[in-house]
């Protein structure tokens, strides 16, 4: 993962400002300044979007997701104060009062009357990306009024919006310059049909979407311009009638396919094969969670398990596409596997996959992150502890330590592991999680023996660390204890006369023994 640049920092620095009310603007920023902490400032918090109101003169944004936001009808009329190229709204139920079709008719948005009140006319003239990822019903024959309002559409995100097959091409019809679209989550959609009309589309997001019969898709092949198909799902389901397979029979061909993610389908080895071969275009396929986690292809990148080399590239894609589903279950299947073969991995294979848990470690995430499990149950987990927690089951950390020598990485590991722990506010949750992390700590000094040292900053910390944790959970003193001898056991003595000279770590420790150590 790339460090952030200077101006990303600056951004994150001003959004925080703003949001904590700390810093005041009374001057205006530029466009590309104010897109960035815009941005940043609604992932601090939702309700953010507020405090646009009040900065309008001075961030002449012409980007906003909101799809974070619980908006009400003021901040709506109130986007018409910013020339916009890009809109993204997000659940919109909140709003059905405010913008009803009918007082009488429950569950349908007036859209239209919606997007007329929030858009200038600079903005309707203007507008590139429109993201209308709600699971409301909108009025009917929105998408030849919503075309007519804005000309210049290249992108929408259609996802969770009830379509029917009829309005899905309608909106073919109704937008035939469309560049990307995004129709996941639509369950109501039983074909493709029209999309034919869309000759230049070039990218296609159909998560979670699939049909019964081999109709549903031939028009794929009339889009020579299709560079990105996606037909993967979010649980793993094994079905005959997958995408791919009536794709296969359907006798789709999309010559100019350079990316096909098929993750968490149905699909066999030799249809995979089959589909790359009739694609010759295709570059990269992602085939996480489905049965050919093993399958290289000459030519081709595949993200899967094939080889280590692949951990982190998959990761990446999965996280920084919002997988965050597919992420941990891939994570989950790949340590798993590591069970039974830690001791055969080669240096270069513990780096690959060292890096993939730093990577899943630094990328900025949110706090919490709800994923939907197969027995229908929303349950919230901090998505880089239950890294943690299959990377320590899985022993490679133990046998990382055993023939690492404390490499640079692992107390950075050690250290980002235990900040992730730390900043969660409820203290329900990390006693219910403490437990991970004085396991990840006995690990560490169990890893000493003659000739591999802990360094001091990863002893120190440990130390420290250990002796606060015991304190706010009681429960894990004996544990706590073993962890602080076992550590000053195998310290040498430049070791411990350095530690001396930490008069405020010594004394907390001494405090913590049952009898005093002599350093």
């Amino acid at each position: 993962m790339p460090f952030p640049t200077l101006s990303e920092l600056a951004a994150k620095s001003v959004a925080q400002g703003i949001h904590d009310e700390s810093i005041s603007l009374n001057f205006t920023l530029n466009t590309k300044s104010s897109n960035s902490i815009v941005r940043e400032l609604l992932k601090l918090d939702g309700n953010n979007f507020k405090k646009l109101e009040v900065f309008k003169n001075q961030l002449p944004v012409t980007k906003i997701d909101l799809r974070l936001c619980d908006i009400d009808a003021d901040a709506v009329r109130n986007l018409s104060n910013f020339n916009l190229v890009s809109l993204d709204f997000g659940e919109l139920t909140q709003l059905e009062d405010d913008f009803p079709v009918d007082p009488s008719d429950d569950g349908t948005l007036d859209i239209v009357s919606l997007l007329t009140q929030s858009t200038n006319p600079y903005s309707r003239n203007s507008m590139i990306h429109l993201g209308l990822s709600s699971d409301r019903e909108f009025i009917a024959g929105w998408e030849t009024k919503v075309s007519q309002m804005l000309p210049n559409l290249r992108s929408i995100d259609n996802s969770c919006v009830y379509v029917d097959t009829v309005q899905f091409s309608n909106l073919c019809t109704c937008f035939p310059n469309l560049l990307v679209l995004d129709i996941s989550n639509v369950i109501s959609l039983s074909s493709l049909q029209g999309i034919k009309n869309i000759k230049n589309l070039q990218k296609l997001t159909m998560f979670n979407v699939d049909f019964d019969y081999i109709e549903g898709y031939k028009e794929l092949s009339e889009l020579k311009n299709l560079k990105y198909l996606d037909v993967s799902c979010n649980q793993y389901r094994r079905d005959e009638l997958s995408s791919i397979r009536l794709m296969l029979a359907a006798g789709v061909r999309m010559e100019a396919l350079e990316f096909f993610d098929c993750s968490r389908t149905y699909v066999t080895e030799q249809e995979l094969r089959t589909f790359v071969k009739n694609h010759p275009s295709l570059k990269t396929v992602v085939a996480m969670g489905t049965a050919c986690d093993q399958t290289t292809i000459s030519g081709v990148k595949v993200l899967n398990m094939a080889s280590m080399s692949s951990l982190s590239e998959s990761l990446e894609y999965a996280i920084l596409n919002d997988r965050f589903d597919l992420a941990l279950h891939f994570i989950q299947e790949v340590f798993e596997k590591l069970k039974t073969n830690r001791e055969n991995l080669a240096d270069a294979q513990l780096h690959h996959i060292k890096n993939a848990v730093l990577f899943v470690l630094r990328e900025p995430l949110d706090e919490y992150i709800k994923f939907k499990w197969i027995g229908g149950m929303t349950v919230d987990q901090d998505f880089k502890l239950l890294t943690l927690k299959y990377y320590l089951e899985s022993g490679i950390f133990e046998h990382e330590l055993s023939t690492s020598m404390f490499s640079t990485d692992i107390p950075d590991l050690i250290k980002l592991f235990y900040n992730v722990f730390n900043r969660h506010p409820l203290t329900s949750w990390q006693k219910e999680h403490a437990g991970l992390i004085f396991q990840m700590f006995e690990a560490t000094v169990n890893a000493v023996r003659p000739g591999i040292l802990i360094p001091d900053r990863v002893l120190h910390f440990v130390f420290e660390m250990t002796v606060d944790l015991v304190y706010q959970f009681p429960e894990h003193r004996t544990q706590g204890t073993r962890i602080i001898h076992q550590a000053l056991v195998w310290m040498t003595w430049e070791q411990l006369l350095r530690m001396s000279f930490n008069f405020e770590l010594v004394t907390k420790v001494n405090m913590f023994l049952p009898s005093t150590f002599v350093f």
